[in-house]
């Protein structure tokens, strides 16, 4: 039986009306599960869509960013810091160093005046 054939014995009220109920309520079930599912992937096509043209775009300015080194820091200071601490390392080793050997220096130093005096 079409939709066709099931209004018709509906409308006629005919004794095989119960089961035209029964067709035209699986008919319309499955009308309905068929429009649902075609929306549904239609929907869905469309939100993909969306969502790699959000994550190309994304790339791009993720791209752009690092690009210009406004994420993850600015690399050329990084590389400035970078320099700046190990001079500064090396500055603070020979300082230690002389100081070491001054105090070293003055202890013999002292020693010898203790020496002269005593």
């Amino acid at each position: 039986l079409d939709v066709q054939e099931v209004l018709e014995i509906v409308q006629n009220k005919s004794p095989n009306r119960s089961m035209a109920t029964i067709s035209l309520i699986s008919l319309n079930e499955r009308l309905n599960s068929l429009s649902s599912t075609s929306e549904h992937e239609a929907v869905s096509k469309a939100v993909k869509e969306v969502k790699k043209d959000i994550l190309l775009k994304l790339r791009d300015v993720k791209a752009s960013l690092v690009e210009s080194g406004s994420l993850g820091g600015n690399t050329k200071v990084d590389s400035d810091l970078k320099e700046e601490n190990s001079r500064l390392r090396e500055e603070n080793e020979k300082l230690r160093y002389r100081v070491t050997h001054l105090v070293k220096m003055l202890e013999e130093e002292e020693g010898k005046v203790r020496e002269l005096t005593a």
